[in-house]
């Protein structure tokens, strides 16, 4: 029986952040009970039509803690109906502001072993200016509650290129995360999504963020600090203490299985990947009607399959493994991209020994190589 990770997605919010074009939802309170309903329902179907081994699950959003605990309780009931023999991790998103000692007493109660929480920044006027309805006090707070609750595996994420952020900012998030000691960090750059309120602003020229250098200076300086306190990067924008990188985040990367439930969530099971309708009326007529919220479902070809292999193990630090990837795809990956690879001789771009990868100059600026490739 196939191992494989299981996503579950909680799509409301109290706030929509500015950079945000995920499928969350606010002030829509009353669609809540209904859709967990629907969210049960749909488990249910798959638990008829398919044979799986969980090992790890994620429940993201949205904002997962937004919701009340009750409905993460009858989530959890329903998906341990499926075969779960070795449960890696079990992760909740949640977001400052939204939790508390009754739901973190639950969330441990159920077996979830590992937090992720939305930080962002500890910067009150980078945080007023993506649209957080949080202070740094609070999360501050909250990362105190997660530990005194038990919680001795946390993540949270932050943001590098954001308005009103600069050096200064950065350098007094690196300060918390030395005093917090995270077992991991996500550190993303700015992405501006189309649908985004940062992606319209800037369109119209009214978005004032780093230039591009300053940036790639001040994320080589992340890398260089998290280093020194033992958060190793494993990943373009993943920093992990030993044996604590995300089991099932690895899943996406390596291109393993995992099942997906909600609006908007995607799966990958057999070499399949599919996506769910995020629309919320869609949603609950095609549940109600016996049938798979599916709105995207297509088979990931071998050439399709290659391309993703190279491209989501280029994000990871150790690169690809050059003897695996002569196994999975029955070719030599140096031979058959050596025109690819020619085109950058001399940069400093690639190390390669038993694995191809890219230097930290390189992972820096690896979109140019990816590109080639796809």
């Amino acid at each position: 029986m196939e191992k494989v990770g299981c996503y579950i997605h909680i799509p409301f919010c109290q706030k929509k952040c500015y950079y945000c074009d995920f499928c969350a939802y606010m002030n829509v309170e009353t669609r809540i009970d209904s859709y967990i309903k629907n969210l049960i329902k749909e488990i249910r179907l798959y638990q008829d039509r398919l044979s799986v081994d969980i090992d790890s699950i994620y429940i993201g959003g949205g904002t997962p803690s937004y919701i009340d605990p009750r409905y993460i309780k009858e989530i959890v009931d329903e998906v341990s109906k499926f075969k779960i023999s070795d449960l890696k991790e079990f992760t909740i998103e949640c977001n400052p502001n939204s939790i508390s000692q009754d739901k973190l007493l639950l969330y441990r109660d159920l077996g979830i072993n590992r937090i992720s929480l939305g930080v962002q920044s500890f910067d009150d006027k980078v945080l007023k200016a993506i649209g957080r309805n949080h202070t740094a006090n609070i999360a501050l707070n909250d990362i105190e509650l997660i530990r005194k609750m038990g919680f001795d595996n946390l993540s949270f994420d932050l943001m590098l290129n954001l308005p009103q952020q600069n050096y200064k900012s950065v350098k007094k998030d690196l300060d918390l995360v030395k005093k917090i000691s995270p077992e991991h960090i996500s550190w993303y750059s700015l992405i501006l999504e189309e649908g985004s309120r940062f992606y319209s602003l800037d369109k119209k020229g009214k978005l004032d963020l780093m230039d591009d250098d300053q940036e790639v200076d001040i994320f080589n300086e992340i890398i260089e600090q998290l280093e020194n306190i033992g958060l190793h990067r494993y990943e373009i924008s993943n920093f992990a203490k030993k044996g604590k990188d995300s089991y099932h985040n690895k899943k996406y990367w390596e291109a393993n299985g995992y099942i997906a439930f909600g609006m908007s969530a995607s799966g990958y099971l057999t070499n399949y990947r599919y996506t769910n309708t995020k629309n919320f009326i869609q949603y609950n007529d095609r549940i109600n009607d016996y049938k798979l919220p599916i709105e995207d479902y297509y088979y990931v070809d071998k050439a399709e399959r290659e391309k993703e292999y190279i491209i989501f193990k280029l994000r990871e630090t150790e690169g690809i493994n050059l003897e695996e990837f002569k196994e999975k795809f029955a070719c030599d990956f140096i031979e058959k991209y050596s025109k690819e690879i020619e085109k950058f001789e001399g940069q400093n771009f690639f190390i390669i020994d038993t694995h191809f990868k890219f230097s930290q100059e390189g992972m820096n600026l690896s979109n140019e190589f990816l590109r080639l490739i796809i």
